[in-house]
């Protein structure tokens, strides 16, 4: 009877806590509905593609004309030399290449066979994953079609010979930056960063709101909101800079994930980011009614921000709803680009986009965050005075 009375009680609290019954109910529909729409399309698709042609036959044409029409890859144009596709990898502009030899029409005419390249940047094994299945229907599509045609024709030979010889034309997969596929490499340094923006999320969101729960607000007086803010800030941001630095050393280091990057590229991004991420848990702290409630806040931000950055799962295979959410996450412009630093040695100039980015939310964020803390603490002295009044009187 006694356990009823309590359940009651419990009950009766959760009815009319209305914030709880949100985070009970709403929350989890809210994240599967964002998970689902998320991973909707169930596959990886327009891979940014070029084309290398050293053949430049009706053959090798029709080979990559096999890469157009395939709904995996976006071949987006043609590269002259491998040098010119390792260098729009590098920046960053495709994805994938198709190396197609010289010698291919030669060799498929004396049955020796011929080997379609197929490179993809590794940092991402979705994308390698779905690269690998598809140039491997795609080229075992040309070699058991077309090319028995072209056995049967130019080399003679009956129509069960042709098809016993037919994989003139074969593929060959080369993965660059993570060419083992080290699922450490590519998923460590996105979790470092996750576990870097909640620490800090967390103990920001929680600095202001922790004032108002001990009542030590009025402590605060003798200082401005400019103050409060960038006082606040500075210790956080040392202490969380010295923190995830430790991490990112835990992982090069201990777990051998390779870094080819800049160190001075690495905390220039990472200290961006950290200034962003302080600044909306400000915005936080002012919007919590207490400690609890920020971190509460703080908590549910930090589950699907990782998983719409576009780290694992691909930005471009996210619906476009999903897309314009990862647009106002600063964890989108973080956890990628380190990888990125990381396994490809990308440079400052490359960075330097979602740098600004990062910086333009600062310049929102902050503003608004000192903002919020100018009338919150209006509020708050004008409250205790008040009181002090009430005693005095």
């Amino acid at each position: 009877m006694g356990i009823l009375k309590v359940a009651l009680r419990e009950l009766k609290y959760i009815i009319r806590n209305k914030r709880m019954l949100v985070v009970i109910f709403m929350i989890p529909l809210l994240y599967m509905i964002l998970f689902g729409l998320m991973y909707s399309t169930h596959v990886v698709k327009d891979i940014k593609t070029v084309v290398l042609d050293y053949n430049n036959t009706a053959t090798s044409r029709a080979i990559a004309q096999g890469f157009r029409d395939s709904e995996k890859f976006d071949v987006v144009g043609q590269v002259a030399s491998e040098a010119e596709l390792r260098s729009e990898i590098e920046n960053r502009k495709i994805t994938a290449g198709i190396v197609i030899p010289a010698d291919l029409d030669a060799k498929i005419k004396t049955g020796e066979g011929s080997t379609v390249l197929v490179i993809v940047n590794g940092t991402n094994l979705l994308f390698s994953n779905a690269v690998l299945s598809a140039a491997n229907e795609i080229v075992g599509t040309f070699s058991a079609g077309a090319s028995i045609k072209g056995l049967e024709s130019g080399a003679g030979l009956l129509p069960n010979q042709a098809a016993s010889a037919a994989m003139p034309a074969r593929f060959a997969l080369r993965i660059w930056y993570n060419p083992t596929f080290n699922y450490a490499n590519f998923l460590l340094l996105g979790l470092a960063g996750t576990v870097a923006q909640q620490i800090a999320l967390l103990y920001v969101a929680s600095a202001l709101s922790r004032e108002k729960s001990l009542g030590t607000i009025n402590e605060l007086r003798p200082y401005n909101a400019i103050e409060v803010v960038l006082g606040k800030l500075t210790v956080h941001f040392l202490l969380n800079m010295l923190s995830a630095n430790l991490v990112y050393y835990l992982c090069i280091s201990y777990f051998q994930v390779p870094y080819h990057g800049s160190i001075w590229t690495f905390e220039l991004l990472l200290s961006v980011f950290l200034l962003t991420i302080m600044s909306l848990g400000v915005m936080l702290s002012i919007i919590c009614k207490n400690e609890l409630e920020a971190t509460q806040l703080a908590m549910l931000f930090a589950v699907p921000s990782f998983l719409i950055s576009g780290f694992t799962w691909p930005l471009q295979a996210m619906p476009d709803f999903v897309q314009m959410i990862s647009k106002v996450l600063p964890l989108t412009y973080f956890v990628s680009e380190v990888r990125d630093l990381a396994l490809m040695g990308i440079s400052l100039e490359q960075v330097l986009p979602n740098i600004w980015t990062l910086l333009k939310m600062t310049a929102v964020f902050l503003p608004v965050a000192i903002g919020l803390v100018h009338r919150q603490l209006k509020k708050e002295f004008r409250q205790v005075e008040e009181k002090f009044t009430e005693i005095a009187g």
